[in-house]
């Protein structure tokens, strides 16, 4: 993975539904007022806006040192584009079959309460998918929007290491916590489960495989993430760099 330079700033590329909500107490508390979270008001569809990196003769700022936000490709500010002066990232993965169920619920669940808002219109999103499966089986690729636009199945695990300093995973976000802290040579600290989506009717478990197939990059992006993850799968390089080891079976 890359190797983390503090000298200049850090991309908290946020994927919906992993844990975000959580990290953002941890990212305060480690970077104070040189933490930058760039927020989206979707009930008047104004997009990211963007913070500025370096000042007139092209050196970093020093009041910036980790931005944070839903860089979404759909909305035209994605990655690697919308920051194309930054090559450092790190963020949180999770299962891509299990985080799209956990997107159908949490838009579901905020529809129901009329708080689920698209591009400036509040919007019920059983109109158009009336039950988990439908969402799953035509919509999901959303989540790509999320990921850097210049990966593909042949590319993206260079890309994936050419530009990461850490990606965690939802499903061990402890470990992961306590690993990215280890990296960013920040102290640990004990992360709240929060945001959590109720899920009100039955997932057909036969859709797993099914998305797979039909999302290769998403699972190889992920499946990357998991066996890579651990750092006691990894050799800490003298500069602070991950070296990738086999990963552990199982």
């Amino acid at each position: 993975m890359k190797k983390y330079d503090p000298n200049k700033p850090i991309v908290y590329t946020h994927i919906p539904k992993c844990a975000g909500t959580s990290v953002v107490r941890l990212l305060r508390q480690w970077f104070g007022d040189v933490y930058h979270k760039l927020n989206q008001d979707e009930t008047k569809d104004i997009i990211l806006p963007r913070v500025e990196t370096r000042d007139a003769d092209g050196n970093w700022l020093e009041n910036v040192k980790c931005i944070h936000g839903h860089f979404n490709h759909g909305r035209g500010y994605g990655l690697p584009y919308f920051y194309p002066e930054l090559d450092q990232y790190f963020t949180i993965l999770r299962d891509p079959f299990d985080l799209t169920v956990s997107m159908y619920f949490f838009a579901k669940g905020r529809s129901m309460d009329g708080k689920f808002w698209y591009r400036g219109k509040p919007v019920d999103i059983r109109d158009q998918f009336p039950t988990v499966e439908s969402y799953v089986n035509s919509y999901p690729y959303w989540l790509f929007s999320h990921l850097p636009q210049d990966m593909t199945l042949d590319n993206c695990t260079e890309k994936l290491r050419q530009r990461f300093v850490y990606i965690g995973v939802f499903e061990d976000l402890q470990i992961s916590i306590d690993n990215l802290a280890k990296i960013l040579e920040k102290p640990e600290w004990k992360l709240p489960h929060m945001n959590v989506s109720m899920y009100d009717e039955p997932v057909p478990e036969y859709l797993r495989e099914k998305f797979y197939l039909d999302y290769p990059l998403l699972k190889r992006v992920y499946d990357f993430a998991l066996a890579n993850y651990r750092l006691e799968d990894s050799e800490l390089s003298a500069n602070g760099g991950i070296k990738p080891a086999a990963a552990k079976a199982g």
